[in-house]
């Protein structure tokens, strides 16, 4: 019979490797992103948050020999077959969390107007040129530290949409938004040279990705963007649900 840690197993070991590496970026307090790039799908090269999920990625590929139960989590978290696949990957794009204050949106903010920034970065796993998992980075004590790895599938759905949208000229900012309580997460892209300060009269699109695309938006094809306007009423009665309901988190 197969040795399957349980999830409870898997987050001690992203915690352990997490809380090992904390002196390797001990700062006196984590910077944030400026305003003209906070959030933005981006590589973030040289940021704190990045050197945490790349020591984040290289402290869980140093765990797999350790043991076949833990490496065999590991690949889990992952989706993948073997520990090379995860010994060649790399980290790629980063971004910040955006959630979706629901309290904004149900008196009438567009849904522009209802984002606010989680200080929370993931950055997808990259190996064989698609996403395999996504590493949360968050800050504690002054450092900045891997809390969370996994999540395949949003990894290479996110993934996937970034990809698209790196081939235009000027290429869009792209943000992550996520409401917890429609269940329900979404790229919003604004055109280049756009930010919240700068861009008014400027809407944004957004690419609801599976999870929105099941709960409050009747699309099939996962390349669509929609306006503020078509999401209007799914996404505000959906929130709306999701706050009278304790039991619907994201």
């Amino acid at each position: 019979m197969k040795n399957r840690q349980s999830p409870a197993a898997l987050l001690a070991l992203i915690a352990a490797v997490a809380y090992s590496f904390i002196p390797c970026f001990a700062r006196a307090s984590p910077p944030s992103a400026s305003p003209a790039d906070a959030g933005v799908l981006s590589p973030h090269t040289g940021s704190p948050q990045r050197r945490a999920a790349v020591a984040g990625l290289a402290a869980l590929v140093a765990r797999l020999p350790e043991s076949a139960s833990g490496a065999t989590g590991i690949r889990r978290i992952f989706g993948i077959a073997d520990d090379r696949t995860l010994e060649h990957a790399t980290v790629g794009e980063g971004f910040e969390t955006y959630f979706i204050d629901p309290k904004a949106l149900l008196a009438g903010k567009l849904l522009g107007d209802s984002l606010y920034g989680s200080n929370e970065w993931r950055f997808i796993v990259m190996a064989n040129g698609e996403g395999v998992g996504l590493i949360t980075v968050a800050p504690l004590n002054g450092a900045w530290i891997m809390v969370e790895a996994g999540a395949n599938a949003l990894a290479r759905e996110t993934a996937s949409v970034a990809a698209r949208y790196e081939q235009q000229t000027p290429r869009p900012a792209l943000r992550f938004v996520r409401s917890p309580q429609a269940v329900a997460d979404f790229i919003e892209v604004r055109p280049a040279g756009t930010t919240d300060a700068k861009s008014k009269g400027i809407q944004p699109a957004y690419v609801p990705l599976m999870s929105a695309r099941s709960t409050v938006a009747d699309v099939a094809a996962p390349a669509a963007a929609l306006s503020d306007a078509q999401l209007d009423d799914a996404l505000r009665q959906s929130v709306g649900r999701g706050m009278r309901d304790i039991r619907v988190g994201h």
